[in-house]
């Protein structure tokens, strides 16, 4: 699943949601082909980047998006990623 968003520094961005090749299916280009229409998507769409995020425990993913170029945040530029669940949210809404 994939959708867009906007940054204000850099426009569009599609963000790619849940996307995995199970274990059965791992090392038959299945991945590499799917990023590759992504990347087309992408691009047709006028995106400038495409983000994602990667469990910290999944190091072969890591090394695997990292040997295509993606760029880790968490360690390159030193990004957090953040949430706030429905519950801080309504505390916050009617502080």
């Amino acid at each position: 699943m994939y959708y867009f968003t906007y940054d204000s520094w850099i426009g569009k961005v599609l963000y790619l949601e849940d996307f995995y090749v199970t274990r059965a299916y791992q090392g038959l280009g299945i991945g590499a082909e799917m990023l590759k229409r992504l990347s087309q998507i992408a691009i047709r769409t006028q995106c400038n980047r495409m983000h994602f995020l990667v469990v910290i425990w999944n190091q072969a993913s890591v090394d695997y998006y990292t040997s295509r170029g993606a760029l880790d945040l968490s360690s390159e530029e030193g990004w957090h990623l953040f949430r706030f669940n429905r519950g801080e949210l309504l505390d916050m809404a009617w502080e």
